[in-house]
């Protein structure tokens, strides 16, 4: 009987744990803290700038000109530690040898407050099938050399879910801190917004739009008319959709090319994310990129293309890292581990903790992983959004049922 009674209260314990600590870590992705409402707005190009904390995943990535740094491309944060931009942005090795930094949390680049958060890179991975005559598999990553911590200002975006219908999302914006106007040429600091429209692909691609030049793996948005736009200087950022009435805000896009800025049939071509989401875990989760990072990356000033393109130095190998996670894990982790499997469905139950941590580890913590988010469960579910999150679910309400089923066990053994 005692013993019966031991592993009842070993199993009580284990349960609130789990549930304890799944709640306490997770927290949330493609939410905007400081944004309750967001009413439609005109263009990025003449200029419409959001309230401060906007587009809290909004990454700057800047190069040092002679005057000071200066914004080249944007960036999507995806976890404490990962940022996702265009290839393009990162090629072109040889041509200029600047530092380059990343700027987060900011509005306004020449006012950097409290709020924002700079970091340089640890390492760049770009697409290794990019096509820069093409603009095929724009796509690329940059690992942070720290972690950044989360805020208001600063929080990680979702991904949307592979089996997901983007068209389906109706309420689109895009950001960024490009150009204004393109005749003449205007250029901001201060962060930029708009909302576009998701155009269908094949009227893109007709003979009167980019005839043919639209890949499978791009997003057309804007209006055919012409109106809001990205332009030069945006490449890399996000456009950013969502349904209406949902809360949620998932990055479908990342800036890649397009015509004359504003234009008609010449609105910009985005890569779209679902079609590289397998691409982006296998990389942020690969050993081999553990432990790599940039001498130095270099991001090319802005030139008379659509496209901001850049280039990043030579990538080496470090003999050792101190975000390796050491071989120090006691019996009781592997025990809680070893719940916490069982409890999840899918048996991964610390995915869905890496990507939504509050980004207040050290470097020893390992590195973290990228999720997508839930468009099914948004309204039911507020934690992680990821795609782990059902398991979740699953794993706090069975560790709930088996405390009550535990509690009634002592209660007739008494």
């Amino acid at each position: 009987m005692n013993l019966f009674v031991l592993l009842l209260s070993f199993f009580i314990f284990i349960s609130f744990f789990i549930s304890f600590s799944e709640n306490s870590i997770l927290k949330t992705c493609g939410i905007r803290p400081l944004v309750k409402n967001h009413h439609r707005v005109r263009r990025v190009i003449e200029g419409n700038t959001p309230e401060p904390g906007s587009w809290p995943w909004m990454a700057s990535i800047q190069m040092l000109y002679k005057d000071g740094y200066g914004s080249a491309c944007g960036g999507v944060l995806l976890s404490n530690r990962w940022v996702v931009t265009a290839a393009h942005c990162l090629s072109d090795l040889k041509r200029y040898r600047h530092l380059a930094r990343i700027v987060l949390g900011a509005r306004d680049l020449t006012q950097l407050g409290p709020e924002t958060q700079i970091r340089t890179i640890k390492q760049w991975i770009q697409h290794e099938d990019f096509d820069h005559k093409t603009h095929k598999n724009d796509i690329a990553l940059i690992r942070l050399n720290y972690p950044v911590k989360f805020s208001d200002y600063i929080q990680p975006a979702c991904l949307p879910p592979k089996s997901s219908n983007v068209y389906k999302m109706d309420d689109c914006h895009i950001a960024g801190w490009g150009l204004l106007n393109e005749k003449p040429r205007t250029v901001t600091t201060m962060l930029q917004e708009a909302t576009v429209e998701l155009i269908d692909r094949k009227r893109c691609n007709s003979s009167d739009w980019y005839n043919g030049g639209i890949h499978d793996d791009n997003l057309c948005a804007g209006y055919e008319q012409g109106g809001p736009d990205v332009c030069m200087g945006d490449s890399g950022g996000p456009l950013m959709c969502k349904r209406k009435k949902a809360g949620i805000y998932y990055v479908v896009g990342i800036v890649s090319w397009g015509g004359l800025c504003g234009q008609p049939h010449s609105n910009g071509v985005y890569t779209s994310v679902q079609d590289f989401e397998q691409w982006i875990f296998n990389k942020t989760s690969s050993p081999k990129y553990h432990y790599m990072k940039a001498t130095s990356m270099n991001i090319s000033p802005p030139s008379n293309q659509r496209n901001i393109e850049g280039n990043v130095e030579s990538v080496t190998m470090e003999k050792n890292d101190s975000s390796h996670s050491n071989s120090t894990g006691s019996i009781f982790n592997q025990i809680i581990s070893f719940f916490k499997m069982i409890f999840s469905p899918h048996g991964k139950s610390d995915h869905a903790e890496n990507l939504c941590r509050n980004g207040q580890e050290s470097t020893e913590t390992p590195p973290v992983e990228i999720t997508t988010g839930m468009m099914d469960r948004e309204t039911i579910y507020n934690g992680c959004l990821s795609s782990h999150a059902p398991a979740m679910l699953s794993g706090q309400a069975m560790a709930h049922i088996l405390v009550m089923a535990c509690l009634i066990a002592l209660i007739i053994c008494r």
